[in-house]
């Protein structure tokens, strides 16, 4: 497993540079994923296959990843481990952050939820039935990126609007903050846009 603690800055490490829209973007989407699952725990998972098809599918943003942050097609088939941050890379990128530079990962964090985010695709498509084990699994592993990381790359402002994603069997009052207000701020990609919806 990749040990990050006090090397996010390590020059021996590959780092990979995201825009700050597309991060916060990126953290809206994955809390979407987070309480979608969580919800979809006590329905099944056609119902949130359903919720989904209204959605901006799990590919598209790996599509967008690919694109945009020199990722390897051929290598996100192999498990890639993290850690969440410790005190010391939260500071380090608060400050990165509080000094107007992009935010830095570590490739193979860029990997691991690249994986993540196509295991969830993959659940999506499935026919049969997935185990609450297996939602509750993978909604912590995108969780543990995250809040675990990500958080730290963007606004206190941008976190708190982040939080109120529409999702999956939410309730009735909440007043929600629909995906596609995340991607009108989205830079093109190389190929041009990627969000389809």
């Amino acid at each position: 497993m990749l040990n990050v603690g006090g090397n996010l800055f390590n020059e021996n490490m590959k780092k990979i540079k995201l825009e700050y829209n597309f991060c916060v973007f990126l953290f809206a989407y994955l809390n979407q994923a987070d309480l979608s699952l969580h919800r979809a725990g006590w329905t099944s998972i056609r119902e949130l296959k359903n919720f989904y098809s209204n959605q901006v599918n799990p590919k598209e943003v790996v599509n967008f990843l690919i694109l945009n942050a020199d990722i390897n097609v051929n290598k996100l088939e192999y498990y890639y481990g993290i850690k969440e941050y410790g005190f010391k890379n939260i500071i380090l990128s608060r400050i990165n952050f509080l000094l107007g530079f992009p935010a830095i990962f570590l490739k193979d964090e860029i990997y691991y939820i690249c994986k993540k985010l196509l295991d969830f695709a993959e659940m999506l498509e499935k026919d049969t039935e997935v185990h609450r084990l297996e939602m509750e699994k993978l909604r912590i592993e995108i969780s543990k990126f995250s809040l675990g990381m990500l958080r730290y790359k963007i606004s206190r402002k941008d976190y708190n609007k982040a939080l109120k994603i529409e999702h999956y069997l939410q309730h009735d009052g909440l007043q929600d903050i629909k995906i596609k207000e995340f991607i009108k701020k989205l830079p093109d990609s190389p190929a041009g846009k990627v969000f389809r919806l």
